[in-house]
């Protein structure tokens, strides 16, 4: 009798360690099943352009000119090898100026070795705005717009990250989309120079996604919500919302 009573406790235990273990197992996979949402609705904040002057590069600060480039009837863009340099200016690396009506202007601060460019382009219906990025360390970049105002150039904005140029909505004006960091962190951006606003919105932080990217070429974002999980593609719509596709 105490046989089949002993039996019997120990099936019991069986049959619970497996019902446990099955409800383990499904807790598992509701831990790895991530809810990806359908929309995305951001919330972009705005702010003035900064409109910072740029300093006159003399003669004196420059050592000799690597290389220049006409952008355009008034516009040069050129990079050069200082005179001095310290830690943060180390030797060998080259800065980049803009060059106005003959007056050269500095760019950047530290732009890194030569082989970087400066770009025209028009981002809505008024003013041209000319762009360059800049490297300031070992993964950190920035992407510089600046905008000229009776002949004296003016930084507009600045970034994180390396910016792509895009019609993201299809209204006929130039948007922003930079990615910034090693994980991707993809922000957008508006200008309004009749405004003379910025607006942007960081989609990581608005969607709860892990990364996300652009692709210029499909006008698409993809997120990606958890570790093992496919990236989701989305499609930005003109009411500020990312909608799957």
């Amino acid at each position: 009798m105490k046989k089949k009573k002993t039996v019997s406790i120990r099936n019991i235990t069986a049959l619970m360690l497996i019902v446990l273990l099955l409800i383990c197992t499904a807790c598992a996979k509701k831990q790895d099943e991530i809810k990806t949402p359908d929309t995305i609705q951001l919330d972009f904040t705005t702010q003035e352009f900064s409109n910072i002057p740029l300093s006159l590069l003399n003669d004196n600060k420059i050592e000799s000119i690597v290389n220049s480039t006409k952008i355009d009837d008034m516009v040069t863009f050129g990079e050069y090898i200082p005179k001095e340099f310290n830690e943060e200016n180390p030797e060998g690396y080259t800065y980049s100026y803009i060059e106005i009506s003959g007056i050269r202007y500095a760019l950047s601060r530290s732009l890194g070795e030569a082989g970087y460019d400066l770009t025209k382009t028009r981002l809505d219906e008024t003013d041209a705005v000319y762009i360059i990025n800049e490297i300031r360390g070992a993964s950190y970049g920035v992407t510089i717009f600046v905008m000229i105002k009776e002949k004296m150039p003016y930084i507009i904005s600045e970034i994180d990250g390396f910016a792509q140029i895009s019609d993201i909505d299809g209204d006929g004006k130039k948007e922003v989309v930079s990615a910034a960091n090693t994980v991707p962190n993809t922000s957008i951006y508006f200008f309004d120079s009749d405004k003379q606003t910025v607006s942007s919105v960081n989609i990581n932080e608005q969607s709860s996604a892990k990364y996300s990217s652009y692709d210029v070429t499909t006008n698409t974002f993809s997120l990606g919500f958890g570790p093992n999980q496919n990236p989701v593609t989305y499609d930005y719509k003109m009411n500020e919302l990312l909608r799957a596709e």
